[in-house]
């Protein structure tokens, strides 16, 4: 069964190319990571990938970028295959930025129903991040 998760909007104060700029480039997601979960972190500008306590190894690879519009990822994991991430911005006005997270993946439906709360509470989550990062 494929779901589609998708966060709440969020407000960015700052201008979409540079949020496009900043997301484009795996390296700096590492201080997203700053937590006791997660291990082993590596990153070049195209990809990252580190471990979660519970989960696992996650690797997170740009297949597509649409410039200051679209950031596309493949995740790897080895407990689910064809799994994806979009991170979409739009200029709402001079210097703000509109974005949104969106995943979409393959599971059972009674996995489903046990990971979609948390898996909206974590697109969530980043979005509130970037929030406080970029306001």
């Amino acid at each position: 069964m494929e779901i589609k998760i998708e966060s709440k909007i969020g407000t960015l104060r700052k201008d979409c190319n540079s949020i496009y700029s900043f997301l484009s480039d795996c390296n700096h997601f590492q201080q997203f990571a700053s937590n006791n979960k997660i291990k082993d972190w590596c990153s070049d500008s195209d990809s990252c990938s580190f471990a979660i306590d519970g989960i696992g190894s996650l690797t997170f690879r740009i297949v597509e970028r649409r410039p200051a519009e679209l950031i596309k990822f493949s995740i790897v994991n080895k407990q689910a295959e064809d799994i994806f991430l979009w991170i979409q911005m739009k200029s709402s006005e001079m210097s703000v930025t509109r974005i949104k997270l969106t995943t979409k993946l393959e599971v059972s439906p009674m996995l489903s129903a046990l990971i979609s709360k948390p898996l909206k509470a974590a697109l969530d989550k980043v979005v509130e991040t970037l929030e406080s990062i970029c306001n």
